[in-house]
C-alpha cells in the first residue's frame, strides 16, 4: 500500500535481528520533504508500522553507524526500510 509521509515526520532506522528479519532501532532520522512510501505487511515493530521509502528523502537526527548505513548511498532510486509510529483512529 502506498501512503503519504508528510515533511519532518520523525522516523527509525532498522537493524537485522533474530531469524534476518528487520527490527526498528532508537537510531532517528527525518522526512526531508513530502514523499510517498510503501506500507511494508510486517507483523511486529511494536507502536511503530515498517514504510519502504526513497534514502534521499531522509535525513539523520542521530549520526551513528548504523545511520550512515542505512542512508548511503543516497541516489534517487536506492530505498531503505525505516519505522514510523503507528496511527490509531478511534
Amino acid at each position: 500500500m502506498i501512503i503519504k509521509i508528510k515533511k519532518n515526520t520523525i522516523c527509525y532506522t532498522s537493524e537485522i535481528g533474530h531469524n534476518n528479519f528487520w527490527y526498528p532501532t532508537t537510531d532517528k532520522v527525518l522526512i526531508k520533504e513530502n514523499c510517498t512510501a510503501e506500507h511494508m505487511s510486517w507483523i511486529s515493530g511494536g507502536s511503530k508500522i515498517a514504510i519502504k521509502v526513497l534514502k534521499s528523502c531522509l535525513m539523520p537526527i542521530d549520526i551513528t553507524e548504523n545511520t550512515r548505513n542505512n542512508l548511503s548511498p543516497s541516489t534517487k532510486n536506492h530505498y531503505t526500510i525505516v519505522w514510523v509510529e503507528r496511527c490509531f483512529k478511534n
